[in-house]
C-alpha cells in the first residue's frame, strides 16, 4: 500500500494530450528527409572547400593525384529499401546513378552539370539502372588515371530529356573528403580518405577554419604517415611474437610503442605541411591562431604536454603553427615557391 502511494505520488499527474500513431510517423519522415537534406548540404560544403585544397596543392602530393571530374554520385539502386525512399524524398529520383553534388568551380560545373541529373551513358556506353556501381566506376577508371587524356562525353537524362555533356577532368590530389554523423571534435584520415565529424562542422567558425582541419588531414595523407604508423607498429609486432614464443604474452606492448614513437613527430608535420595546402589555395594562415586557441578552450588537458598522448600539446602546436605562418610570410614577400622545407 505504501509502496503504491509512492508509485502514485511520482507519476505524472496531468492528462498529456495524445497524438495519433499516423502523426508520429509522419512527422518521423519529415525529421528523417530534413536531416539527411542538411548532413548532404554540409558534406557538399566540405566538398567545394576540399576542391580548392586539391586542385591548388599539386606539388604537395605528387603520388596521390588523379583526373577529377568535380561531382558527387549516388547509386541508388544499391541503396536498402528505406534508404532508397529516403533519398528519394530527399532528391525526388529512385533509380541509378543520381548526381548529388557539383562542386564549385570543377570541370562538371563548367560543363553544366546539375543535382538530379541522372547518368544514362559514359562515351557512349550505357550505364544499367540497375546494379550501376560497378559498370559506372568502371567507365571512369581509365578517365581517371592521372596520365590519360581520354576524353568524357557524359550522357545524363534531365526532366526526362537526355542531353550530353563534354567534361574535360583536371588534375587533384586523390583525397575524397566525408562528414562524418558524430558530434565528437575530430578529424581523421587513412592513407586514401579524410573524415570530419558533424562536431567539427559546427564548431569551426568560418570556410577557412573548416579548411584548416582538411589540410591537416590531407598532410597526413601525402606524407604518408598512416603507412609508416603501420610499418612501425610491425616492426615492433616482432619482438612480441618473439616474447610470445616464450611464453610471454606482451598483449601488443612493443607494436603500440613502436607505432607511438613518431606519432607526435607526424602530428608535427601534419600542422606544418597543412599550412602550405591552406597557403597554396590562397588561405591566410594567421586564421589558425584563433582556431586552435578555441580547441586549446574545448580540451584543457591537452594544453599541457602529457607522455602518454599521441599528439603535442596545443600551446607547442599553436606556437609551431605560428612559426611555420611567419616562413609561410616571408616567402611570400619574396615570391618564393609555397613548398615546405625538407631535410
Amino acid at each position: 500500500m505504501c509502496l503504491a502511494s509512492v508509485l502514485t505520488a511520482c507519476a505524472p499527474t496531468t492528462e498529456i494530450a495524445h497524438p495519433s500513431a499516423s502523426e508520429v510517423l509522419k512527422e518521423q519522415e519529415w525529421q528523417r528527409i530534413e536531416a539527411e537534406k542538411i548532413y548532404l548540404e554540409r558534406q557538399s560544403h566540405l566538398q567545394d572547400l576540399a576542391w580548392r585544397l586539391r586542385t591548388s596543392g599539386l606539388k604537395l602530393c605528387p603520388e596521390h593525384q588523379i583526373r577529377s571530374f568535380g561531382w558527387v554520385w549516388k547509386d541508388m539502386s544499391a541503396l536498402s529499401e528505406n534508404d532508397r525512399a529516403l533519398f528519394s524524398g530527399v532528391y525526388g529520383v529512385g533509380e541509378g546513378i543520381v548526381i548529388t553534388h557539383v562542386i564549385f568551380g570543377s570541370p562538371a560545373a563548367y560543363a553544366g552539370l546539375r543535382e538530379m541529373d541522372v547518368v544514362r551513358s559514359v562515351n557512349g556506353v550505357e550505364i544499367p539502372r540497375t546494379r550501376s556501381t560497378e559498370a559506372f566506376a568502371k567507365s571512369l577508371e581509365a578517365l581517371s588515371m592521372p596520365t590519360s587524356d581520354l576524353p568524357l562525353v557524359l550522357g545524363i537524362e534531365r526532366a526526362g530529356k537526355l542531353l550530353t555533356l563534354d567534361i574535360v577532368p583536371v588534375k587533384a590530389c586523390s583525397f575524397p573528403v566525408m562528414l562524418v554523423k558524430d558530434d565528437s571534435l575530430n578529424a581523421a584520415a587513412d592513407g586514401r580518405s579524410v573524415y570530419v565529424t558533424a562536431g567539427m562542422y559546427r564548431f569551426a567558425e568560418s570556410d577557412d577554419e573548416l579548411m584548416t582541419v582538411i589540410a591537416h588531414e590531407f598532410a597526413h595523407n601525402s606524407e604518408g604517415h598512416i603507412e609508416k604508423l603501420t610499418g612501425n607498429y610491425l616492426l615492433g609486432s616482432i619482438f612480441d611474437i618473439i616474447a610470445a614464443g616464450y611464453g610471454v604474452n606482451t598483449r601488443g606492448t612493443f607494436g603500440n610503442v613502436a607505432a607511438s614513437l613518431y606519432s607526435k613527430d607526424f602530428e608535427r608535420e601534419a600542422d606544418y605541411v597543412g599550412m602550405y595546402y591552406l597557403a597554396n589555395a590562397g588561405v591566410d594562415t594567421a586564421v589558425v591562431n584563433a582556431f586552435w586557441r578555441r580547441m586549446a578552450i574545448e580540451h584543457p588537458d591537452g594544453i599541457r604536454e602529457h607522455y602518454s598522448s599521441s599528439h603535442p600539446s596545443t600551446a607547442e602546436r599553436w606556437a609551431n603553427l605560428k612559426a611555420a605562418h611567419g616562413e609561410i610570410q616571408r616567402k611570400l614577400v619574396n615570391e618564393a615557391e609555397l613548398l615546405p622545407e625538407r631535410k
